[in-house]
């Protein structure tokens, strides 16, 4: 082979592997929805509400339906403010909503009667919503958690045995005791020579009656879930890096339905 030959189909791979970064970008499943009401409870149709990430800045726009309901998909979780506005009403802004990651957030808002110029700002600590949505057994861990809890090696998986339903499997420590996680078998356990950031991480963890080998491991929505060794990620990130870690541990949607355990 010539090395023009070899230099074009060298570029042309580049040019490929570029196109397969740029198309695997974060996949958010998080949403906000909701009715707006008004003082009576009657709907009110028609009202625009803005959505402001209170970290980027970017906003979006919708309109509630003919049943009052709005809605807001793949988001990212976060801080948000959310503005409410009709006219015959006075604007409602909620100035500091948290979005769980993976779960549909309700959350609905009453309108009072007045002049549009008017406003009716809510402020006040950061309250995460409540997934009315859905059955699915889960918990959040938050920023202010992973930041101030001790984890060994800083490793962010050890919190997931916070969550409701999620347990340690303590028969995987040595002569019956207590684990750490990830634990002292397969990929990236403690008792390997490399650490967690080197190698696959398995974090000893069991949930919906299942090993640990059945969970699955989603980084913001994209699986890093190895293809060889069950219910390892291949990538373990610095806690520093980590907003929030949203655990399933039962009930889940079809969605999720890959894999039987944890998610």
């Amino acid at each position: 082979m010539s090395l023009s030959k070899l230099f074009i189909r060298t570029a042309m791979f580049a040019v490929y592997a570029l196109f397969l970064c740029a198309a695997a970008h974060a996949q958010y499943r998080a949403s906000i929805q909701g009715v707006v009401t008004d003082a009576q409870g009657a709907i009110v149709s028609g009202a625009t509400v803005t959505l402001k990430n209170l970290d980027t800045n970017q906003t979006q726009t919708t309109t509630t339906d003919q049943n009052g309901i709005y809605n807001f998909n793949a988001l990212p979780p976060n801080r948000y403010s959310v503005t409410v506005e009709k006219q015959g009403f006075k604007k409602k802004v909620l100035d500091n909503v948290s979005v769980i990651a993976e779960q549909a957030n309700a959350l609905n808002i009453q309108l009072e009667l007045g002049e549009v110029t008017q406003s009716v700002i809510v402020s006040g600590n950061s309250t995460p919503l409540i997934d009315t949505e859905t059955a699915s057994v889960s918990g959040t861990i938050s920023t202010n958690q992973i930041q101030n809890m001790p984890s060994f090696g800083r490793d962010v998986f050890q919190l997931i045995q916070l969550t409701p339903g999620v347990f340690g499997d303590r028969a995987q420590g040595n002569g019956g005791g207590s684990a750490n996680l990830p634990g002292t078998q397969g990929p990236g356990g403690t008792g390997g020579n490399a650490g967690i950031f080197q190698t696959e991480n398995g974090p000893q963890a069991l949930a919906a009656g299942q090993q640990y080998e059945n969970n699955s491991i989603t980084i913001d929505g994209i699986s890093t879930t190895s293809a060889v060794w069950g219910g390892t990620t291949i990538i373990t990130p610095s806690e520093d890096s980590v907003d929030s870690v949203k655990v399933l541990s039962n009930g889940y949607d079809a969605e999720n339905g890959r894999f039987a355990g944890a998610q």
